[in-house]
C-alpha cells in the first residue's frame, strides 16, 4: 500500500477549504473561552506539596483537624491607656466575632476588663496600673511597647486556607469602618493575611506586566518583521493557541497556579516561533511559486521539521513529571499542551489566513525593518563564514565554559521562602516584619503526633520530655504550646504524677482549650513557636527537630511528624534542590535518545552541544547577575532544553534539507543559518522583549523570572546561530553529516 504523507493531506485541505478551516478555528476558540471558566481554584499547599505523599497526607489531616489561623492586629496608638480606645476595641471585637468562621478575638481591652471586674476603668492611671501588674509574658503578648498593642483573631479550627482567604477582606473592611480615637491605626497581619495580600498584589501586577509584555512584543515584532506581509499574523495565531490551551486547562481541570504562569513564556516563545517558521518559509516560497504550491511546499517541509523540534521539547518537559511538586508537574503539562496547540494552530491556520487574505510577498523596501534585517542577514552570513574557519576551537571553548558553569550551578542558592515572593517595602510585608521582630515568626512549626494519647500519664510525660528537650536545645524557640504546657498552667506549673491527678486537672480545663491540642484518642499536636528565620535556617531547624525526636525515641506505635505551613516551604526548598538537576539530566537524555532514533546517525548529537552550552552558560550568568533559584526559576533547566532544542533542531533540519539539494556541507550550513537563523532570532527577540517587562516588577519572584527568561532566550539564540553552525562543521569533518538520514 502506498504511504500517504499526512502533511500533504493537511496542505490539500487548507488549500481547498481555507474559510472552513478558519471557521472551525473560531468555533473552537469560542468553545475554549467557555471552558476557561472551568479552570479550578487551588490552594498554596495544593501546588507546593504532593498530597498523595506521606507528608501531604499528614498536612491535610492536620489542617482538617487542628489548623487554626490567627490574624494578628497591629494597633498603633499615641496613648494605649486611653479608656476610650479600650472601649472602642471591645466594640470592634464584638463586630469581628459576628463574621462567619471567626472563633474568638482578644485584645488588651479584654485583659484589662478581666482584671477590673469585667469593665474598662474610667481613668488612664487605672489602666496603666493594671497593665503594669500583668505577668511579663502576658504584657509582652498584648503590650510590646508604650505605643503598640497586639490583638488576636482566631479563625475556626480546621478551616482550609483558601476559605480563610475569604475572611481576610471582611475583617479588613470591618476594621476600616470602626470608630476609633484620632491617631489610632490598626493593620491586619498573620500568615494567611500576608499570603492573601501578596497573592492579590502579585496577580494585579502580573496582569499589568503581561499587558506591557504583549505591547513590547508587538513593537519588537514590527521593528524586525514588518518587512514581511501581514507581520502580525504569528501573534494572531499565537492568540488562538493560547485560547485553546486555556480551554483545555478548564476541560481537564488543570489549575492556573504558579506552574501554569511559569509556562507562559514557553508558550509565547515557542508559539511565536512555530508561526514565524511557517510564515518565513511561505514568504520565501511565494517569491518563486504560486500561493497553493507555496503552501504545500511549506507545510510538507516545515511541518515535519517543527514537529521534530516539538517532540524533543516535549520530552524535556516530560522529564519534569519525576518531580513530586504539583506546581512543576503543572508547568510541564501546560507547556506540552500549549506548544501542541500552538503548533496545530500554525500548521492549519497560517495557510488558511494566507489564502483568505490573498497573501502576496512584499517587495524589498527601505523600511526600518528592511534595514535592520538586512544588516542582521549580512551579520549571519559573516558569522557562518567565520565559524567555518574556527569551528573546532570555538566549540571547545564554548563547551569548556559550559562545564565550568555546570560545576558552579550547585552553589547557586535556592530560595523558596514566602519572603522571596514580595518586595521588602510592601506594606503588608513591613507590618509582618514589625510583628515578627517583636513576637517572633508568624508561622509556628506544628508536630503532628499519631499513636500517643497525651491524656494518659505516660503520654503526657513523654510529650513534656520532648518539649523540654527542644526548648533546651534551640535558642530560636520562643515557646512551645502542647497538652503538657496546658496541663501545667492549670496545675500550678507542675505535671501530675499519676493518672487520677491528671484526670482531675483535665476535667478542670474547658473543652475549647483542649481541642487545639487533641481532637481524638490517637492524635495530638505540639506547636513550636519560633523567632523569625531565613528559609535555609528553617530547613535546618526542621531537620534537627526530626533528629531530636528520633534520638528521644517515641513510644512504640507513635509517629511524630513536623507539618503545617512551616514545613510547606522547607519541604518545597529541599525538593527543588533535590529534583532540579535530575529533571534537567533526564530531559537531556530523553532528547538524545529521541534524536538518535529519528536520525540514526551521529548528527543526532549536534543539537545537544548548543543545549549543553546554554545549560552551562546560564549558571555563570546567574552568578554574575547575583540571582538565586526561586520556585519559578527552578525550571530554568527545562526552559533551556525546551527553547534550545527548538532553535537548534530547526537549524539542523534546514541544513539537512539544503544539503540534499546542494551536496555542499558548508554552503548548506550557511544557507540554513541565514534562513532559519533570521526567523529564530525574530521569535527569540520578540519573546525576550516581552518578558523584559517582568524585570520591572517590584516582586522579586517575577522580576527574577523575567530576567532569567530573557537571559535564557538570548543565550539560546547565541548558541543556535554560533555554536550550532560550528558543531555542524565539526560533525561534517568527522563524517557525521555527510548525508541526510
Amino acid at each position: 500500500m502506498r504511504w500517504i504523507n499526512p502533511y500533504a493531506v493537511v496542505a490539500g485541505v487548507v488549500n481547498r477549504f481555507p474559510r472552513a478551516v478558519l471557521a472551525v478555528m473560531v468555533a473552537l476558540a469560542i468553545v475554549a473561552i467557555v471552558f476557561m471558566g472551568a479552570i479550578p481554584p487551588y490552594t498554596i499547599s495544593d501546588e507546593y506539596m504532593d498530597k498523595s505523599a506521606p507528608e501531604g497526607v499528614v498536612f491535610d489531616t492536620y489542617s482538617n483537624r487542628y489548623m487554626q489561623d490567627t490574624y494578628i492586629l497591629l494597633i498603633h496608638a499615641g496613648d494605649i491607656t486611653d479608656p476610650e480606645l479600650l472601649s472602642d476595641l471591645l466594640i470592634l471585637e464584638e463586630q469581628i466575632r459576628r463574621i462567619d468562621e471567626v472563633s474568638s478575638t482578644t485584645t488588651v481591652a479584654d485583659v484589662v476588663a478581666q482584671f477590673n471586674g469585667g469593665v474598662i476603668p474610667g481613668t488612664r492611671a487605672e489602666v496603666q496600673a493594671i497593665i503594669d501588674s500583668l505577668p511579663p509574658d502576658i504584657r509582652q503578648q498584648f503590650v510590646p511597647d508604650p505605643q503598640t498593642l497586639f490583638g488576636y483573631i482566631l479563625i475556626d479550627q480546621g478551616l482550609p486556607t483558601d476559605k480563610s482567604f475569604t475572611i481576610e477582606p471582611v475583617v479588613v473592611n470591618t476594621i476600616a469602618q470602626a470608630t476609633l480615637p484620632p491617631g489610632v491605626s490598626i493593620e491586619v497581619t498573620g500568615n494567611t493575611p500576608l499570603n492573601f495580600e501578596i497573592f492579590v498584589a502579585m496577580m494585579i501586577g502580573f496582569v499589568l506586566l503581561v499587558i506591557a509584555a504583549m505591547v513590547l512584543m508587538l513593537v519588537m515584532k514590527y521593528l524586525l518583521w514588518s518587512k514581511i506581509r501581514y507581520w502580525i499574523l504569528p501573534v494572531v495565531l499565537l492568540t488562538f493557541g493560547l485560547f485553546y490551551t486555556f480551554g483545555l486547562m478548564g476541560i481537564f481541570g488543570i489549575p492556573a497556579n504558579d506552574g501554569a504562569i511559569a509556562a507562559f513564556p514557553i508558550l509565547l516563545g515557542l508559539g511565536i516561533d512555530y508561526a514565524v517558521q511557517f510564515h518565513s518559509r511561505f514568504d520565501d516560497e511565494c517569491r518563486v511559486h504560486d500561493r497553493k504550491e507555496s503552501l504545500s511546499l511549506t507545510i510538507t517541509a516545515a511541518g515535519p521539521a517543527v514537529l521534530t523540534a516539538l517532540v524533543a521539547t516535549s520530552l524535556g518537559f516530560l522529564a519534569m513529571f519525576i518531580s513530586p511538586i504539583p506546581m512543576i508537574r503543572t508547568f510541564a503539562l501546560v507547556s506540552i499542551i500549549g506548544i501542541v496547540c500552538c503548533y496545530l494552530t500554525a500548521l492549519f491556520g497560517f495557510g488558511a489566513f494566507a489564502h483568505v487574505l490573498g497573501y502576496v510577498p512584499k517587495a524589498p523596501g527601505n523600511t526600518i525593518a528592511d534595514r535592520i534585517m538586512t544588516v542582521y542577514d549580512t551579520g549571519l552570513t559573516a558569522i557562518s563564514s567565520g565559524v567555518v574557519k574556527i569551528a573546532v576551537p570555538l566549540v571547545l571553548v564554548a563547551v569548556v565554559i559550559a562545564m565550568v558553569g555546570i560545576s558552579l550551578d550547585p552553589g547557586i542558592p535556592v530560595d523558596a521562602s514566602q519572603q522571596s515572593f514580595a518586595p521588602s517595602d510592601m506594606q503588608a510585608v513591613v507590618v509582618a516584619d514589625e510583628v515578627e521582630s517583636i513576637a517572633g515568626s508568624l508561622t509556628p512549626l506544628p508536630l503532628y503526633v499519631q499513636g500517643l494519647d497525651p491524656r494518659t500519664i505516660s503520654g503526657i510525660t513523654w510529650t513534656d520530655r520532648l518539649c523540654g528537650l527542644l526548648e533546651e536545645n534551640y535558642d530560636k524557640i520562643s515557646s512551645i504550646d502542647s497538652m503538657s504546657t496546658l496541663v501545667r498552667s492549670y496545675n500550678n506549673g507542675v505535671l501530675p504524677i499519676n493518672q487520677a491527678e491528671l484526670d482531675r486537672v483535665l476535667a478542670s480545663i474547658p473543652p475549647d482549650q483542649l481541642s487545639p491540642y487533641q481532637a481524638n484518642d490517637t492524635t495530638s499536636v505540639i506547636r513550636i513557636n519560633t523567632l523569625s528565620m531565613e528559609i535555609n535556617e528553617q530547613v535546618a531547624f526542621s531537620d534537627n527537630v526530626e533528629r531530636d525526636i528520633a534520638w528521644l525515641g517515641p513510644p512504640p506505635g507513635t509517629m511524630v511528624t513536623p507539618t503545617g505551613s512551616f514545613t510547606l516551604y522547607t519541604i518545597l526548598t529541599s525538593q527543588v534542590i533535590e529534583d532540579k538537576d535530575k529533571m534537567t539530566y533526564l530531559g537531556f537524555a530523553l532528547i538524545f535518545v529521541f534524536l538518535l532514533l529519528v536520525y540514526r546517525k551521529g548528527i543526532a548529537l549536534t543539537p545537544l552541544v548548543p543545549i549543553i552550552c546554554v545549560l552551562g552558560w546560564n549558571p555563570i550568568a546567574m552568578i554574575l547577575l547575583g540571582q538565586s533559584y526561586s520556585i519559578l526559576t527552578a525550571v530554568l533547566g527545562s526552559m533551556t532544553i525546551g527553547i534550545g532544542s527548538e532553535y537548534t533542531i530547526l537549524i539542523m533540519e534546514r541544513y539537512l534539507e539544503e544539503y540534499q539539494e546542494s551536496h555542499d556541507r558548508i554552503a548548506a550550513m550557511q544557507r540554513a543559518v541565514r534562513k532559519v537563523g533570521t526567523a529564530v532570532t525574530v521569535s527569540g527577540l520578540v519573546t525576550a522583549a516581552g518578558f523584559s517587562a517582568l524585570m520591572l516588577s517590584s516582586f522579586p519572584i517575577l522580576s527574577g523570572f523575567g530576567l532569567a527568561t530573557v537571559v535564557v532566550v538570548i543565550l539560546s539564540l547565541i548558541s543556535a546561530v554560533v555554536v550550532m553552525p560550528a558543531t555542524l562543521v565539526v560533525a561534517s569533518r568527522f563524517g557525521a553529516a555527510k548525508s541526510s538520514p
